[in-house]
């Protein structure tokens, strides 16, 4: 809202002062019967003259909005640094469970401290995350907000909890329009709650076997083999090769 205005102030007074200045040698020429009237003429370079102070306050106040973009997109640019360098370090968490126990998890919330929830609640946090930075710099409206929270981070049971559980210090602890998103989710929370609306059926998993591990040593095993295969076979083609040669020396 207030970029629009700021945006809608600027082109106009670009466009005052652009119509001023197309329109000053009309004025002069209006002017060419005044010649021998210098009190008149006085009084007309004093006019311009005040045209001149305002557009050259117009200049001034174009160059104030773009400086204020400029503070506004680097501090955009920091926040958005911060945030990926603690998407990387919410990773590395999740890829090491025993990370999770050097950052103090799970920091006092009702979940259990096992690696699988925890992991779960990490990446519900990083979407969550990601949606309120869009609402914050203006790429997702309210509406879309609410369609979005209420489309995937409410429709499953995981995501659910997850907002059960942060939602008090979230709602607590945010300001400026990451505290209105929080607002919007809670409330769409309560709407899900008050409706009881189903969450979504969990998805069958078709693509991986049902143990990963398993099937890595499975991998493992085969690739040993394969090498020990390889180093024997070289073996014996060496000492073939050294028979040969002496039953050709010593016939």
């Amino acid at each position: 809202m207030r970029r629009g205005i700021l945006i809608t102030l600027t082109v106009a007074m670009c466009l005052v002062a652009i119509g001023l200045i197309a329109l000053y040698p009309f004025a002069l020429r209006g002017l060419e019967g005044l010649s021998k009237d210098w009190a008149k003429l006085a009084d007309v370079g004093q006019a311009y003259g005040a045209i001149s102070a305002l557009i050259s306050s117009l200049a001034l106040i174009g160059v104030a909005v773009s400086l204020l973009y400029q503070a506004r997109a680097g501090h955009t640019a920091r926040e958005q640094s911060i945030r990926t360098l603690q998407q990387e370090l919410i990773r590395m968490e999740m890829d090491d469970p025993s990370l999770m126990t050097a950052v103090g998890a799970p920091w006092g919330l009702p979940i259990p401290s096992e690696s699988a929830k925890i992991r779960e609640h990490l990446y519900i946090h990083m979407w969550a995350s990601f949606w309120a930075g869009n609402y914050a710099v203006g790429e997702l409206t309210t509406a879309a907000v609410r369609g979005v929270v209420r489309a995937e981070l409410l429709n499953s049971t995981a995501g659910r909890a997850y907002w059960a559980a942060v939602r008090e210090n979230v709602l607590s602890t945010t300001v400026g329009k990451y505290r209105h998103f929080a607002r919007i989710v809670d409330e769409e929370y309560k709407k899900v709650l008050a409706g009881n609306v189903q969450v979504a059926d969990p998805v069958r998993i078709t693509d991986r076997t049902d143990d990963p591990p398993s099937n890595r040593k499975r991998e493992l095993l085969r690739l040993a083999l394969a090498g020990a295969t390889l180093l024997t076979w070289t073996l014996a083609t060496r000492k073939a090769g050294r028979w040969l040669r002496r039953t050709r020396e010593y016939p």
